[in-house]
């Protein structure tokens, strides 16, 4: 294998995907929708991680016969009952993350209840359409205000209490390592490494 679909358009995605799999000795082309000029786009309406990132990884399988690699990922905040999980890219409609991280703490700001997770299932579909998960899980807690740059989505309230910092604050090499995504993909990379 030498070229790696990646069914998503979300730069920061690939990007941390590509640093992982280098990290890892792996050398892929990774190509992605936008390279394709594709407009179509996979109904994501499972109910877990696994059945979305299964419905991603599928579809564009499907459409262009490269293996294909999907993830779907979100946040589980233990106040919210799980909630936002696999709608934590739609959670509070489409707004700016910053605001989705403000109206969190707002609901939150009395509650010593701050247990979360970060949760990522990878499916991979292989040169056969065969599809294959690994499952990420970043345990941590929701902190008080919203800290760091260095990250995306929730990672400036995601606190990791080992370090008692943030992943926006921790940044990349930290995620590289131990986030949710991470944790998931070498456990694929120790599955299919034979095929570099």
């Amino acid at each position: 294998m030498n070229k790696l679909f990646i069914a998503s358009s979300n730069a920061h995605k690939i990007s941390e995907i590509n640093t992982i799999l280098e990290q890892n000795g792996i050398y892929l082309e990774l190509v992605c929708p936008k390279d394709f000029d594709c407009k179509e786009e996979p109904c994501e309406n499972g109910k877990t991680f696994k059945e979305n990132s299964e419905i991603k990884a599928l579809f564009y399988y499907n459409l262009y016969h490269l293996p294909t690699l999907a993830d779907d990922s979100g946040i589980c905040i233990d106040y919210f009952n799980g909630l936002p999980g696999i709608y934590s890219a739609r959670f509070f409609g489409d707004i700016d993350y910053k605001t989705k991280n403000d109206i969190v703490l707002k609901m939150m700001e009395n509650t010593d209840n701050r247990a979360a997770q970060f949760v990522a299932d990878i499916c991979y579909a292989d040169e056969s359409g065969n599809v294959h998960h690994y499952e990420g899980i970043n345990p941590g807690l929701i902190s008080h205000v919203q800290k760091g740059t260095d990250g995306f989505g929730y990672d400036p309230i995601f606190l990791i209490e080992e370090y008692g910092m943030t992943e926006a604050e921790l940044g990349e090499t930290y995620k590289n390592e131990y986030s949710h995504r991470a944790v998931a993909m070498k456990k694929w990379i120790e599955d299919v490494r034979k095929e570099f």
